[in-house]
């Protein structure tokens, strides 16, 4: 299975990126994205996580790129992980 590990540094970077300097051809299209139900939570978001070239906060629809954000005192992880485990 795939590994992404990820540092303090990496999170800041991927959290705060500037959706202006990125190319939207280098972004991921949220439809072609699989959820695999099959997965545990765990393995289906590092998947997920995977797809996305490993940045869970930018994402694109057809041309528009969305950057996300999770405004909570709850880790990324654990909303993701909720989102996954409630999508099946």
């Amino acid at each position: 299975m795939w590994e992404y590990q990820v540092t303090a540094e990496m999170y800041e970077q991927m959290k705060t990126i500037d959706i202006r300097t990125v190319d939207p051809d280098t972004v991921t299209d949220i439809r072609d994205i699989h959820v695999a139900p099959e997965l545990p939570p765990a393995e289906r978001l590092q998947d997920v996580a995977r797809q996305m070239n490993g940045n869970p906060f930018l994402y694109r629809c057809g041309k528009l790129l969305v950057k996300t954000s999770f405004a909570g005192a709850r880790p990324l992880q654990a909303v993701l992980e909720d989102c996954l485990e409630h999508s099946k």
